[in-house]
């Protein structure tokens, strides 16, 4: 009869705990974040904007593929794109310091940050 509890049991087992741990601990310290910041690169062209993220409002980015952006209490999210695959509004909103969304064939890219 073989035992419960060998050498394999015992490392997954620790390998779980150990994950779950990571994952309450990043989501116990991540902050909300006050701007984004929003790179556009398109046709050779290289533009970074900043969004105050306390401040509700759309914006329109023309690119190749044209965006809209709209920000709404504290969160930032891309409403509209003219790409193929509309990936990119399916981001959702994010708001905490590090997290990202983009929309690679519009050339935009958007980062969540705290102020400085």
């Amino acid at each position: 009869m073989k035992k419960f509890f060998n050498i394999n049991t015992i490392l997954i087992g620790l390998v779980l705990i150990a994950g779950v741990a990571g994952m309450l601990f990043m989501n116990a310290t991540k902050t909300e974040g006050s701007k984004a910041i929003v790179d556009i690169n398109f046709e050779g062209k290289k533009e970074r904007m900043e969004i105050d993220l306390a401040v509700d409002q759309t914006y329109s980015i023309q690119t190749n593929l044209p965006v809209t952006l709209v920000v709404e209490e504290g969160t930032i999210r891309f409403e509209n794109s003219q790409c193929p695959d509309h990936l990119c509004e399916g981001f959702g909103k994010i708001s905490f310091d590090g997290e990202s969304a983009s929309c690679l064939p519009a050339g935009v890219i958007v980062v969540v940050s705290e102020a400085q």
